[in-house]
């Protein structure tokens, strides 16, 4: 009994990440870092990313998403959502949160409702 309740609290945490919806990674075309082939986001940008995700346990899916949209989901604030390769201008962090960089001096630029936890796990990952 005592096992099967332990089991149980063990377990709980990780249900609780299987219920939140995955964060929503939205890129725009820009080859040949980030882009869209026969249906698949792929480039380097795209391989750094998801690997970082992966490896800080945060579920996701990638959206192609022209850059001008990402800029109205930003500002909407509605929902946890990153837009991939921009670059960290002065003033931004006022409007979303940035992650390390991605590439070059390019990073994800995440809305602020993305849970400072899960800002920091995927930092951390990008850093590796």
């Amino acid at each position: 009994m005592m096992l099967r309740i332990a089991a149980v609290l063990l377990a709980a945490p990780l249900l609780a990440l299987a219920a939140e919806p995955p964060l929503v990674i939205h890129y725009n075309e820009r080859p040949p870092q980030h882009y869209t082939r026969h249906g698949v986001a792929q480039g380097p940008a795209i391989d750094k990313v998801s690997a970082a995700l992966a490896s800080a346990g945060i579920r996701y899916q990638l959206r192609s998403t022209p850059a001008k949209q990402q800029l109205v989901i930003l500002r909407a604030n509605s929902q946890p959502a990153c837009m991939l390769a921009w670059v960290g201008l002065p003033g931004r962090e006022r409007g979303g949160k940035l992650s390390e960089v991605v590439y070059d001096d390019r990073r994800l630029w995440c809305t602020l409702a993305v849970p400072d936890e899960t800002m920091q796990r995927l930092n951390a990952a990008l850093l590796k």
